[in-house]
């Protein structure tokens, strides 16, 4: 039984991973001053701990940008992609590159509008007009167990993935999210991104 999600629905493949405190600090101390202050009650801990355990786990890439770290997460609910630009201490640590593969765990929003950086793909559910991604390897020590659910996800989605983040990365109009855990929910305004150092 969950105490922040909704236990009327579940993921078909839920992450099953649990929450590193000191990986998720890191992304609390770069959160502007007042949303730091109001992070503990807008996104308590046991929240995103319930969300990395409970989310549905999907295909997310690290996509070539010559600004700076940003990752396609994948969610077959809508078929579709969001992009998340990290700051470079990010792609530091993990000595990501173009192609690598990761794994977001994502939970949903229900209402009747797309969010405006997302849209509903070929083989979208039609179910929710939003979704929160958190990449797992940022906020989780459980290698051995995200490392297993990527083993089993499809060749055809690692591909869609990637290809949907390539297409999303050429539009016009770029809208790249900030992947921070604590924002990562908000869907971008279309606006330039200034990616963190």
């Amino acid at each position: 039984m969950s105490k922040y999600h909704d236990d009327n629905s579940y993921a078909s493949d839920p992450g099953g991973i649990s929450l590193s405190r000191t990986k998720l600090k890191a992304f609390k101390k770069e959160l502007p001053f007042f949303k730091r202050l109001f992070a503990r009650t807008r996104h308590p801990e046991g929240m995103l701990a319930e969300h990395l355990r409970l989310g549905d786990s999907r295909a997310a890439m690290v996509m070539p940008t010559p600004d700076g770290l940003v990752i396609a997460a994948y969610t077959d609910e809508l078929d579709c992609v969001a992009l998340l630009a990290f700051p470079d201490r990010v792609a530091r640590a993990y000595n990501l590159n173009p192609g690598d593969r990761l794994l977001t765990v994502n939970t949903y929003y229900r209402g009747s509008n797309v969010a405006p950086d997302l849209e509903h793909g070929e083989h979208s559910y039609h179910r929710y007009p939003n979704f929160y991604p958190l990449i797992a390897e940022f906020l989780s020590d459980d290698s051995l167990s995200i490392e297993h659910r990527k083993a089993h996800i499809s060749e055809e989605e690692w591909v869609a993935t990637y290809l949907k983040g390539e297409e999303k990365l050429n539009r016009k109009g770029l809208f790249i999210r900030n992947g921070n855990p604590y924002l990562s929910q908000i869907p971008a305004s279309g606006d330039p991104f200034k990616f963190g150092r």
